[in-house]
């Protein structure tokens, strides 16, 4: 299915968004509270955690703004609403997109900016995928009893929530999936604090302020705003270390914890539509087109080198080359360009191509051997000399 919605990006973009689950035994802290000048009770770091881990996800609806400057090289500017050009907006760009959520299989995420418009909406056992640029959609009727269908357990296991939570194909430019992440990051190296009160999207909400106490962290802190009434994450900001301002950032500006109108949910293609109906084995089909490293990869192609927030993940068996050939279109345009400034870097561990930024790095190895992690490229360059990272 070549011209699919799925057969593209779009469908990492799309259905690509599951997080891990939210640990909470971290060390916390102190008893500090959210300040004398509030309105909002007093809470202790710790109570704040107990709240989100038993967070179950109600109906709301509401507008999200993404913004990242993580100091990426400056690609070309795409005025589209692509999902390739969406996802590359979650690195280095900013988007804004209208929620609404029931439950688990009733939803619509709509990526819009003055001109276009991409859509992703579940209403039950329709799941549709709708571009208003090319006037293109793909429909899937989803199984009964598929996996993640079940309405009250969207994630698989406990939930990043502890309870019910966002489904599994929400993308990730979501504040409850960037505070799930964030949250999962938690353990001793982390220092946890409420630092006062904020107002997002209207709203009254704790800072609740994640440090890390590893000095090779690129990371300086990351701050979750967390609604006052409801604990619902409102804002999710990274700050790099050293920096003042946040390099990325996702949240509400507006919100509300009304039920959606069920006709949210109805969707009929608008006339000159090309749609395609999509069967439930092609995902699987256009997910191993797409992603043949995946068919051979075992727990034997990943390690991790270190611990905590400067652990470096080893992945063997990637060839950059073979990812790009299969995109299309902006997307393959958009790869090659970031290809083309990656930098040429060689030592005792290799020759290869390297990428840099103010929140993370990542090392690819002509050996096959691909390293990240929220560190400088030095740390990768030592880690591909651990015992850990050899082929």
């Amino acid at each position: 299915m070549p011209n699919s919605l799925l057969s593209t990006p779009a469908r990492r973009w799309a259905t690509g968004a599951t997080v891990a689950t939210v640990i909470v035994g971290a060390a916390v802290a102190g008893p500090l509270i959210a300040g004398a000048d509030s309105d909002l009770p007093d809470r202790t770091a710790a109570e704040l955690l107990v709240d989100l881990a038993s967070l179950d996800v109600g109906p709301f609806a509401g507008t999200v703004v993404q913004s990242a400057d993580v100091g990426l090289p400056e690609l070309p500017a795409s005025d589209t609403t692509s999902l390739p050009t969406a996802a590359l907006s979650l690195l280095d760009g900013s988007s804004t997109a209208r929620i609404w959520y029931s439950d688990g299989d009733t939803y619509r995420f709509a990526l819009q900016d003055d001109q276009n418009e991409s859509d992703l909406i579940r209403d039950g056992q329709d799941l549709w995928f709708w571009s208003s640029e090319g006037a293109r959609a793909s429909h899937l009727t989803v199984p009964e009893g598929a996996e993640g269908d079940d309405g009250g357990n969207p994630f698989g296991g406990e939930g990043p929530f502890g309870g019910e939570g966002m489904p599994e194909d929400m993308p990730a430019n979501v504040p409850t999936a960037a505070a799930s992440m964030a949250l999962a990051m938690i353990e001793p190296s982390t220092q946890i604090d409420v630092d006062g009160t904020a107002t997002v999207a209207g709203r009254s909400a704790y800072e609740l302020v994640l440090r890390p106490k590893d000095d090779q962290s690129l990371i300086g802190s990351i701050r979750l705003a967390i609604d006052g009434e409801t604990s619902m994450p409102l804002r999710v900001q990274i700050v790099a270390k050293d920096a003042s301002e946040p390099s990325f950032e996702v949240g509400f500006t507006s919100i509300s914890f009304d039920e959606p109108e069920a006709s949210t949910y109805e969707f009929a293609p608008p006339p000159g539509t090309t749609v395609e109906e999509i069967q439930p084995d092609e995902l699987d089909d256009a997910a191993a087109q797409h992603h043949p490293e995946h068919g051979d990869m075992d727990h034997s192609d990943l390690s991790v080198v270190g611990s905590g927030w400067s652990s470096v993940v080893v992945m063997r068996g990637v060839d950059l080359d073979e990812v790009t050939s299969h995109l299309e279109g902006e997307a393959a345009t958009l790869a090659a360009d970031f290809v083309a400034q990656l930098q040429d870097v060689s030592g005792p561990y290799g020759t290869g191509r390297a990428l840099t930024s103010d929140l993370f790095s990542v090392l690819l190895l002509d050996d096959g051997r691909m390293l990240a992690g929220a560190v400088s490229l030095d740390v990768l360059e030592e880690a591909a000399q651990d015992p850990a990272a050899a082929l």
